[in-house]
């Protein structure tokens, strides 16, 4: 699907490019790598609402969906699918 694939770049491009984080691969784990504290978090929350238009709530966001670029895109696409009201997926709540 073009429409899932197009995200994890666009993930990457906001560690890059708005983080300025070279991250190793889309698998790397953020958190053991010392990728991600609290700030850069916070960062990465402003940067994916800004970039995807997005409104994250709190509720639906477990440390878990921000481990790596694969799951940060997977967790953008599963935000799409709620606020487009055709969930399907695991990630609320």
């Amino acid at each position: 699907m073009s429409g899932d694939e197009d995200v994890l770049p666009k993930v990457a491009a906001v560690f890059r490019d708005k983080l300025e984080l070279d991250v190793p691969s889309p698998e790397t784990d953020l958190l053991e790598a010392g990728l991600m504290d609290s700030l850069t978090f916070v960062d990465l929350l402003v940067q994916l609402e800004q970039e995807f238009g997005l409104t994250i709530s709190v509720e639906n966001l477990d440390v878990e969906h921000v481990r790596s670029l694969t799951r940060i895109a997977d967790f953008v696409r599963s935000q799409r699918q709620i606020e487009s009201g055709t969930s399907t997926s695991g990630f609320q709540g």
